[in-house]
């Protein structure tokens, strides 16, 4: 998930924005049937990735697992990551204990081998952060030669991280 905006970090009773740890469960309860998650990004991701049986798929920013439960679904070998360690619990819950979950930050090195992934899924996080740089050579490097990058974003406003 993304990085907390240097212009939303305020005083120690302040909420801070996009800290998903303080609103998980409520973020997870309303994304799973509003219009853009529910109905246009989660299912249009999912189609993309097509035919995944027996892939190595990375969830980059698997909040609570939607996308994760769905590829596991159509038979492929999920491995998630989330910045938060709420939204990885709530994945946890939805997935088992079996599932392959950690806490990580894209914006930093991932905790995983070259060349790991046949498949990268990152909906919905990229348009979080302000210089895509190393987080796109980070899933590359991830990413087997020849390997997808499949992501989304939901909208083109100037980022403020």
């Amino acid at each position: 998930m993304p990085a907390v905006p240097e212009s939303s970090v305020g005083a120690a009773d302040e909420a801070v924005e996009n800290d998903y740890d303080s609103f998980a469960e409520g973020y997870t309860a309303e994304t799973e049937t509003n219009l853009i998650n529910g109905y246009y990004a989660r299912p249009a991701i999912v189609d993309l990735a097509g035919d995944v049986a027996g892939r190595q798929v990375l969830d980059a920013g698997c909040g609570s697992g939607p996308i994760f439960a769905a590829l596991r679904e159509r038979g492929a070998i999920v491995t998630g990551f989330d910045s938060s360690a709420k939204m990885v619990e709530l994945a946890r819950r939805r997935l088992g204990t079996d599932a392959a979950l950690r806490v990580a930050d894209i914006g930093s090195p991932l905790p995983f081998p070259d060349g790991a992934f046949d498949d990268v899924v990152a909906s919905l996080v990229l348009h979080y952060l302000k210089d895509w740089t190393a987080p796109l050579a980070e899933l590359r490097r991830v990413l087997k030669p020849g390997g997808r990058l499949i992501m989304s974003v939901n909208h083109s406003r100037p980022c403020n991280t």
